[in-house]
């Protein structure tokens, strides 16, 4: 579709034509072709999925220097354009501040709004025990701004197009041998490999936006406290990616937010509990 401020913008639609309607917010890098290992996953649970390119992804329209906060806008015209007026939102990973920033600044239109393995602001010492990819990544950005870390994800992402699976087992190398397992199964990768080669297809605006808008100490552009929608969050407390510690503190800035802490589940914990966390997020949703 076209947006009114002329960006071309993508998304895709899964499972239940005919089910309520959930926004899926994904990871960085990653766009609409990202999905479940399990194909009926979505139909079984009655859903119709939307899934995005942001802007800079696959076949959206890149928006340099974009904040966290526009995603509302362009979640509100895909809802628009579907004549979808009321929905669920969950954001995965790097999508969990994105799926906020829906539920904060489109209040009257989320029944529910689900956080699984996000991203949270972290502090120093925090972000000394992250991956050590998320760490070099924070300091280029702080040190050389958005062109360093352009010229970094450019050569990442030739080593991705030119062999999938290996940029995903650089990025798992020092993960829980949890989420090493995981993304060894052959279905896992080869959706993660199509997905990554689509997002990636015209460049790495769009992961160059997302890295800096999640570097910390960056504003999202929206108020957590605003958000009035029932919020859940799911998280391990093994997650390399974002310490458990940085979630509960998001969490405690949302009114009646909760959290569920799985043990040793790693980042990859949003995968393989993906059926529960869909019923439950359904659920309070209703």
């Amino acid at each position: 579709m076209t947006l009114a401020d002329g960006r071309e913008y993508a998304f895709e639609e899964w499972g239940d034509p005919t089910g309520e309607v959930l926004f899926w917010l994904y990871g960085a890098p990653g766009g609409r072709l990202a999905r479940h290992s399990d194909p009926d996953l979505w139909s079984r649970l009655g859903l119709r999925v939307v899934t995005f390119d942001r802007p800079g992804y696959g076949l959206s329209t890149p928006l340099p220097g974009r904040s966290v906060s526009h995603m509302a806008a362009d979640v509100e015209a895909v809802a628009d354009r579907l004549g979808v007026d009321r929905f669920v939102v969950q954001g995965v990973s790097a999508g969990g501040p994105h799926a906020l920033a829906v539920a904060a600044l489109l209040s009257d239109r989320v029944r529910a709004c689900g956080l699984v393995c996000s991203v949270a602001p972290v502090t120093e010492a925090e972000e000394a025990a992250m991956a050590q990819i998320n760490q070099e990544s924070f300091r280029v950005i702080r040190e050389e701004g958005r062109d360093g870390i352009a010229r970094r994800l450019v050569n990442l992402r030739e080593d991705i197009l030119a062999d999938p699976l290996a940029g995903q087992r650089a990025h798992a190398a020092d993960a829980p041998e949890v989420d090493r397992a995981w993304l060894s199964r052959p279905e896992v990768q080869r959706i993660a490999a199509e997905n990554l080669v689509d997002a990636l297809r015209a460049g790495v605006d769009g992961w160059v936006d997302d890295a800096v808008s999640l570097t910390p100490g960056r504003p999202w552009g929206f108020d957590p406290a605003a958000i009035t929608c029932p919020t859940r969050f799911w998280h391990s407390d093994d997650d390399t990616n974002v310490p458990l510690s940085a979630v509960q503190r998001l969490v405690s800035s949302i009114p009646g937010a909760d959290l569920k802490i799985w043990h040793d589940e790693g980042h990859t914990a949003a995968s393989r509990n993906a059926e529960q966390v869909l019923a439950d997020l359904l659920a309070v949703g209703r």
